[in-house]
């Protein structure tokens, strides 16, 4: 568990939506992160408190959606599974390029 984060390998499980808006099988995309593992309350977008346990970094432009999960092995050696609790686009500074998007997600079993 890093408080500063490490680069890891993530397997980003999305999902599209069909007609009825129902979520469709998930399709894996590999990327590379930064993941930090700590526990900490966020607000989220409706400014209720969520308590979180990853923050995960990807660089540049990526969907994500709430009925997306994240897999990575950390630095122990062991599968983490989480699912998304909060979503927050970060952007060049006076740009409307994206920089980065960070995924807060929880534990999520399987």
């Amino acid at each position: 568990m890093s408080l500063f984060g490490y680069p890891a390998k993530v397997t980003h499980y999305h999902s599209e939506k069909d007609d009825w808006g129902r979520p469709l099988p998930p399709i894996s995309i590999d990327k590379s992160a930064k993941v930090v593992e700590e526990q900490r309350l966020i607000k989220n977008a409706k400014g209720k408190e969520v308590q979180i346990a990853y923050t995960i970094y990807l660089e540049g432009v990526n969907a994500v959606n709430f009925d997306d999960y994240f897999e990575y092995v950390n630095a122990l050696g062991i599968i983490v599974r989480c699912g998304v609790a909060h979503i927050e686009v970060r952007k060049y500074l006076g740009t409307d390029d994206v920089k980065e998007v960070v995924v807060y997600g929880r534990p999520q079993t399987v």
